[in-house]
């Protein structure tokens, strides 16, 4: 049986869509970042416009537009979706077992009782409007959630990502996600009209099952990934470890929803397990694009929903409940932080950051919906109350530094807090490209010396012995920029170029040296001929070929970290004597 063919209509329509799209990506909202937009902004402002109701209203007058709006916004809520996933699976890359381990507090303790209270809290106040108890509670619940998505965009566009702040609202958030099942089955349940009895019994349940579930992806991801990436990665190939990465990323992911929980949740746990493997910086090269993409979709897919004709018919009621919105959760979440020996600041920032409603408030409600637990008209209200809100979260960000500085006048000096609960790495650290013979003595004596690095090479199976043996080298292109964009940080204080093909060391000398003009790069040369070529391209020094010149690299290496020109030879000459006496890395 043949399949039916795709109208030329259809064709078209799908055409001028990606055409809309990829005009607000690569054209609409880089104009709007030009005036000072966020880029989340941007796509909300973008999604209003060209959504069913902004220009898309006027399309009967004006049939051209149906070839520059959207009407039917279901294929992008899909997209939007995958933003998500792509979103958490980032995250997972960055993160470690050990480290959830030790954000734990933050976590379990800080996250569940931020969603507990100002549950409770917003239950109240809905309990005061026309609303039943099982409405009230779900309201309280689906609103005490924040949106991952908009948070740790604007946390990355301003590089918090991986700094204290940061890790505090991604802790919460996870503990967000976590608490997804039991907030959906009690909705489910309380729609149902089911007793106590039922609803204990469903969310023991639905506990079991979704730990059960997390454990089956955890223990089954560590006996397999491992294992099947060394088996296939003498192919040498972007493309396998992409189209893997793809397969088992929406595995998890539909594992996780299968069971209950977000597609989210499976798709953090699958970055985490990656995040495992040696493989950890190259996928995240791979994948960065697609995520900031699919999350613009998402973005898009919000504005859609944004009626302003709803928002005209009661615009005070709604401005009201947007402001209540951030101000009930800022204000919990603010004395919380405090509580968890969080500093006056930090606690600040992290309750305006945290404050506006997310994604899982239009899932929730959506069951709300859909099991009659609140009426229709009041269910559109929420939906734009949470529309608006999250559209409302870049300004809040942008207002943040202001109250994070009152916050900290006015606490700090009677009430100074130590942040331990998130630490702050602050050591110098070298970035080596190349870890054949040259970048492994560079490493030893980095390694005697007491300075950390960080060393990558694309010959996986050379990588993965080295880390058996305790070296800290990664798998990554150091022709791809983007791999030093992540390693590099303000604690980078030299860079070291030990690659064997010297066109490619050349390419790389000049993309580090137009970026970072101020960074130490140490280059090999084939020969002398090169080195005043590769001292105009911006090498601080130059040293050829092998076993001396390694050890000059190593010397100039060890003057750029602050040692003497004396104690830096006594280093070299010691290294000199031991090399033979080491078991040298293949």
């Amino acid at each position: 049986m043949e399949a039916p063919a795709v109208s030329e209509h259809d064709l078209s329509q799908i055409l001028a869509h990606l055409l809309l799209f990829f005009g607000i990506a690569g054209v609409a909202v880089p104009l709007l970042q030009r005036i000072k937009v966020s880029a989340v902004l941007a796509y909300l402002v973008c999604g209003i416009a060209f959504g069913p109701h902004g220009l898309a209203m006027f399309s009967q007058s004006m049939p051209w537009l149906h070839m520059v709006t959207i009407t039917d916004t279901h294929s992008v809520h899909m997209l939007g979706e995958l933003g998500i996933i792509t979103l958490m699976f980032m995250i997972g890359l960055e993160m470690s077992f050990d480290r959830l381990k030790e954000l734990r507090r933050l976590i379990f303790g800080l996250g569940t009782l931020q969603i507990a209270i100002t549950g409770f809290i917003i239950f109240l106040i809905a309990s005061q409007f026309e609303n039943s108890t099982g409405a009230a509670v779900v309201i309280g619940l689906a609103f005490a959630l924040s949106s991952t998505a908009i948070v740790m965009k604007l946390l990355e566009e301003r590089h918090l990502t991986n700094r204290p702040i940061g890790i505090i609202c991604f802790s919460m958030l996870l503990m967000q996600d976590l608490a997804v099942i039991p907030v959906l089955v009690l909705t489910a349940t309380l729609g149902k009209g089911g007793g106590a009895e039922q609803l204990i019994t469903s969310l023991t349940y639905a506990f079991i099952f979704g730990a059960l579930t997390i454990s089956l992806i955890i223990f089954t991801g560590r006996k397999i990934i491992k294992p099947l990436l060394r088996s296939i990665s003498f192919s040498r190939s972007a493309e396998w470890l992409a189209s893997f990465c793809v397969f088992f990323v929406v595995g998890c992911a539909l594992t996780t929803q299968t069971a209950g929980l977000s597609l989210a949740l499976g798709a953090f746990l699958a970055g985490l397990l990656i995040a495992e493997t040696e493989f950890k910086h190259e996928v995240e090269i791979i994948i960065a694009p697609l995520k900031g993409l699919l999350l613009g979709v998402f973005f898009l897919s919000v504005g859609m929903m944004i009626n302003l004709e709803e928002i005209m018919r009661q615009p005070a009621l709604l401005a009201l409940s947007v402001v209540g919105i951030f101000t009930i959760k800022a204000a919990t979440l603010f004395p919380l932080c405090m509580a968890f020996r969080i500093p006056a600041r930090k606690s600040a920032e992290a309750a305006l950051y945290m404050s506006q409603p997310g994604e899982f408030a239009l899932l929730v409600l959506g069951v709300a919906a859909a099991s009659n637990l609140v009426p229709p008209e009041h269910i559109q209200f929420f939906l734009l109350v949470t529309a608006v809100s999250m559209m409302a979260a870049p300004v809040t960000f942008r207002a943040t530094p202001f109250f994070a500085k009152l916050a900290g006048r006015i606490f700090e000096k009677s009430a100074p807090i130590q942040d331990q609960d998130v630490p702050h790495i602050d050591q110098r650290l070298v970035l080596i490209a190349g870890f054949g013979r040259i970048g492994s003595l560079l490493a030893r004596t980095l390694e005697d010396q007491k300075i950390p690095y960080i060393a990558f090479d694309t010959n996986a199976e050379r990588v993965m012995r080295l880390k058996k043996k305790g070296y800290r080298v990664i798998y990554g292109d150091a022709r791809k920029i983007e791999l030093w964009k992540r390693l590099h940080s303000d604690n980078v204080a030299a860079a070291v170029i030990a690659i064997d093909d010297y066109e490619k060391a050349q390419e790389i000398l000049m993309a580090l040296h137009a970026i970072w003009p101020l960074l130490p790069i140490v280059v090999r040369a084939k020969d002398t001929v090169d080195m005043n070529v590769l001292y105009e391209m911006g090498a601080k020094f130059v040293v050829a070929e092998p076993l001396e010149s390694s050890l000059t690299v190593a010397r100039y290496l060890m003057e750029s970290m602050g040692e003497s020109a004396e104690e830096a030879k006594k280093i070299a000459g010691r290294i000199r004597d031991q090399f033979t006496m080491r078991e040298e890395p293949a």
